[in-house]
C-alpha cells in the first residue's frame, strides 16, 4: 500500500527523486538526522588565501576558509552585489589554485546571501561539500565537484596528491601547498560550533545523497 501511494504520487509529479545535502557520518557510513547531530565549539584556524583574477593579472582577491581542503571542489567565488569592493569583478574569473596540477578557471559570482562582515566577503564555494554553497550552486547552476569518498578520504577528483588522504590531513597538505604557492596569507586563530556525529562522535560531513 505504501509503494503504491508513493507511485501515484511519482506519477502525479507531485515528488521525485534527486541528489539532496545530508548530515553524513563517515565513521557509521549513514546519514543523520539534524538530531543526531551535536554541535560542539572547537577551535580551529580561518586560512586566508589569495586567488589571481584571470583577466587582471597582478589583482588578486582574499578568501577566508576554515576548509581549504575542499578548495579542489570549489566551481565559483561569490561576492554580494552590492559590495562596492567587488561589485566591478562579478562576471570575471579567477584561478583556482588546487590540485596544483589542475588549475582552472572559475567564475566571480553575485550572491545575495554572501555577508558583508564575515571574513573577507569574498566566499569560495563548493556545491559538493557545503549546504548553503549548494543553494548558492543551484541558484547559479554550477557544477558540482564531490571530492571526498564516503569514509571522509579525498578521491581523484581532488587530484594526485590529495587521493586517500584523511579530510584532516589534506586540511593540512592544502594549507602547504597554498604557502609553498605564496597564496597563504595568514592563518587566524578561530572558534566556531562543528557538528558532530551523535553515534560515531566525529565531525559530520555534508554530502550529496539520492533523496
Amino acid at each position: 500500500r505504501v509503494q503504491e501511494v508513493f507511485v501515484d504520487l511519482h506519477t502525479k509529479g507531485l515528488i521525485y527523486r534527486g541528489k539532496r545535502m545530508v548530515n553524513w557520518c563517515p565513521v557509521s557510513l549513514t546519514a543523520l538526522s539534524d538530531e543526531e547531530v551535536i554541535p560542539k565549539p572547537q577551535k580551529s584556524f580561518l586560512y586566508h588565501f589569495k586567488v589571481e583574477v584571470v583577466e587582471s593579472p597582478g589583482t588578486y582577491l582574499e578568501i577566508a576558509t576554515t576548509r581549504p581542503e575542499t578548495i579542489m571542489g570549489d566551481t565559483a567565488v561569490a561576492v554580494n552585489p552590492k559590495d562596492d569592493r567587488y561589485r566591478h569583478l562579478i562576471g570575471k574569473h579567477v584561478l583556482r589554485p588546487l590540485p596544483v596540477e589542475d588549475q582552472i578557471q572559475i567564475p566571480i559570482i553575485a550572491d545575495d546571501s554572501v555577508e558583508f562582515a564575515f571574513g573577507t566577503g569574498v566566499l569560495k564555494v563548493t556545491p559538493a561539500h557545503d549546504k548553503a554553497d549548494y543553494e548558492i550552486g543551484l541558484r547559479h547552476q554550477l557544477p558540482v565537484l564531490d571530492i571526498m569518498n564516503p569514509d571522509g578520504t579525498l578521491n581523484q577528483l581532488a587530484g594526485e596528491d590529495f587521493v586517500g588522504l584523511d579530510r584532516f590531513e589534506a586540511r593540512i597538505e592544502a594549507v602547504e601547498k597554498l604557502r609553498a604557492l605564496e597564496l597563504l596569507v595568514k592563518e587566524e586563530p578561530h572558534e566556531n560550533n562543528v557538528g558532530f556525529s551523535e553515534r560515531a562522535d566525529v565531525p559530520i560531513e555534508p554530502r550529496l545523497s539520492e533523496q
